[in-house]
């Protein structure tokens, strides 16, 4: 008996004293940079909230989604956020908690004047969409292919780029309309485009979500830090 609480003991030290890493991207206005050069935002502030008092250290790190994707799928004791919780993505992490819902849409050039009326429309198109975003693996799952449909960037600051220099090569881009109202303040280009059909993500929140492989204790830990809140 004193064996186990020895050991239950010696558990419960190693996982306090683990140190986690968490990563994200810029998604305003969820989580993004501010003028400190500060990592701020709704999601930022609720991650921060579930975590004071919890004995967990960790770092908080922003970068491009794909970069942050990969770290969070390869190093056993990394997190994630905002993360939709998709079906492909189930398997690969330990989904902790719940953040928040958002709305998306494909937004396309006004002056080419297209209209569409379902999903499958935009299939006669090219999408720009980051890669490993929401949106990438959201259209995967209904049928798009990459190459054919989606043309895959890294970061959203080309969408400008592509915009302005190689719209014969790209139809439509995917946003949350938040991320839309916020940088359109900041970048004029913006204005060029519309919402032509909305994606019904409001039924895929985002998660704060951990490496498959993470220490279990560690996973319920941060679990109930966020069942708190």
């Amino acid at each position: 008996m004193k064996l186990l609480i020895f050991l239950l003991f010696i558990s419960c030290i190693k996982v306090a004293a683990t140190e986690i890493t968490i990563v994200t991207e810029v998604f305003p206005d969820f989580q993004y940079i501010n003028e400190d050069n500060k990592l701020v935002g709704r999601s930022v502030d609720k991650v921060h909230k579930a975590l004071q008092g919890s004995g967990i250290n960790y770092t908080m790190l922003a970068h491009s989604w794909a970069i942050s994707y990969n770290a969070a799928l390869r190093d056993k004791n990394t997190c994630i956020f905002s993360i939709v919780r998709l079906p492909n993505r189930e398997s690969k992490f330990k989904w902790v908690g719940e953040l928040e819902s958002f709305d998306s849409a494909i937004y396309g050039l006004k002056s080419r004047g297209i209209k569409l009326n379902t999903l499958n429309d935009a299939k006669k198109y090219k999408i720009a969409v980051l890669r490993d975003n929401f949106s990438h693996h959201y259209l995967l799952e209904r049928g798009f292919s990459e190459n054919k449909h989606l043309l895959l960037i890294d970061s959203l600051d080309k969408i400008d780029k592509l915009i302005s220099t190689r719209h014969h090569i790209l139809d439509f881009v995917v946003l949350s309309k938040k991320q839309f109202s916020y940088r359109i303040k900041t970048e004029p280009k913006l204005e060029l485009l519309e919402p032509l059909l909305n994606l019904n993500t409001t039924q895929s929140p985002l998660f704060f979500a951990c490496n498959v492989n993470m220490d279990p204790a560690l996973v319920s830990q941060l679990k109930a830090a966020f069942n708190k809140i």
